[in-house]
């Protein structure tokens, strides 16, 4: 999905809440935008968001010389996932809604949402999109299953959803994660309370989504062979979304304008497509 001209304001915006995040001199932050406004002069319309993202991440780790510019939001948001009380999550379907609504965890979308108040709201909400029963129709022949991470936070959730699909199900779970820190995506550091649940794949990219373009060989294998892969977040939506040769299932929140009209829904929408 290409860039529109409202992810350039969302783009610069991001460069100005990592500048406040780490408390940058006036000087410093300057220097951040200088760098952003270049990068997004650089890069034409046909690129997505999260590839233009990589670039402005890089250029605030070279300025900043922080390699986790936001290290200290995953940690808050990691903890405050851990603190939501899951035990009423008893059906897949169940699990599929507090991993979604996990996904209001994110440091880089156009606007940020509460997790109690999305919780309270969305639990007893309807999928705008809802293609529950082609996923659970498929799992009933599937032996393989990718799910590809999304945001630090929304991970403990991801565990849930995955421990709960397995009660159900004998199914081999692999769980794709960033390269390298790339805004607030879950890497293999974070990504280590899953390891008794899933395998935790390096799919080594450096984008914030899993690019095609980017992804290694070993993930891709598991990717093209896997029975099901379930994507997170609509960073990874906007990459993979018209782009993947295989059925891929988009399980986020609408959390911009530009997505919402894509798709003809809502802001705050809950998606589970197969796409």
């Amino acid at each position: 999905m290409n860039i529109r001209p409202d992810c350039i304001a969302c783009l610069f915006n991001q460069s100005l809440k990592v500048s406040k995040l780490l408390e940058l001199d006036d000087s410093t932050t300057k220097k951040v935008f200088d760098k952003t406004a270049q990068i997004l002069i650089d890069y034409d319309m046909s690129h997505t968001p999260p590839q233009i993202a990589k670039s402005i991440y890089r250029a605030i780790t070279e300025i900043t010389g922080k390699d986790d510019p936001v290290v200290l939001a995953k940690e808050r948001a990691t903890l405050e996932a851990q603190r939501v009380d899951t035990s009423f999550v008893q059906t897949i379907s169940d699990a599929l809604k507090l991993s979604v609504i996990g996904n209001v965890i994110d440091f880089g979308a156009q606007q940020q949402f509460d997790l109690d108040e999305m919780i309270r709201y969305h639990f007893h909400q309807e999928f705008a999109i809802d293609d529950l029963p082609a996923f659970e129709k498929e799992l009933k022949e599937a032996k393989e299953m990718v799910i590809i991470g999304d945001n630090v936070g929304e991970h403990i959730f991801d565990k849930v959803l995955i421990e709960t699909i397995k009660k159900y199900y004998d199914i081999e779970v692999y769980y794709f994660v960033r390269g390298i820190p790339i805004i607030n995506d879950v890497t293999l550091k974070e990504a280590q309370i899953l390891k008794e649940c899933a395998h935790i794949v390096d799919t080594g990219v450096k984008t914030p989504a899993y690019d095609l373009k980017e992804a290694n060989t070993a993930s891709k294998e598991i990717f093209d062979r896997a029975d099901i892969v379930l994507s997170k977040g609509m960073g990874n939506f906007e990459s993979l979304y018209l782009e993947a040769e295989r059925p891929v299932y988009f399980l986020f929140i609408v959390k911009c304008n530009v997505v919402a009209e894509a798709i003809g829904k809502e802001e705050k929408d809950m998606i589970f497509k197969r796409g």
